[in-house]
């Protein structure tokens, strides 16, 4: 007797409620701005240097944007997390959905750095020959070294 597969239903968890914006206001505590993606070693070091100041962190989303979000709360967000000017707010605060959110709708393939080492070890893994351009002379702290005589690594002497 041969057996075959039956089909079978598949069974979906129901919907869970969205978390309406006046209990979250994520999207009224920052600013972000699209970038390149860092192709080259040109744009990674731009990532670096915003990953240098506080309250900044980079994001790509599924689509391979890149955006620099910049940690600052809307002056407009009231503290019940009301919009103080909601009937006169900008075209892009009307753009926003909360079914579509990063809090209702996260993503598992988007990425979030928030410290430099994030997006070094990222790189290393997924463009490692971007990676070595970089540490060849653009991050702070990386073991450099020079060729001696005999082909091998010598580190480098401070001077004073």
């Amino acid at each position: 007797m041969t057996s075959s597969a039956i089909p079978l239903s598949v069974l979906r968890p129901a919907q869970q409620a969205l978390v309406p914006c006046t209990e979250c206001g994520r999207c009224c505590t920052y600013v972000g701005v699209g970038i390149n993606a860092p192709t080259t070693a040109r744009l990674a070091t731009d990532v670096l240097w915003y990953l240098y100041h506080d309250s900044v962190s980079v994001y790509a989303d599924d689509d391979g944007e890149w955006s620099v979000l910049f940690e600052t709360r809307c002056r407009n967000l009231r503290d019940d997390l009301r919009c103080e000017i909601y009937a006169e707010r900008p075209h892009i605060c009307r753009s926003f959905d909360n079914r579509s959110c990063e809090v209702n709708a996260p993503s598992e393939r988007s990425l979030t750095f928030r410290e430099p080492a994030e997006f070094l070890a990222w790189l290393e893994a997924k463009r490692p020959r971007l990676h070595a351009k970089l540490a060849r002379g653009f991050v702070p702290g990386a073991a450099r070294a020079r060729r001696g005589r005999r082909g091998r690594a010598v580190a480098r002497k401070p001077r004073v």
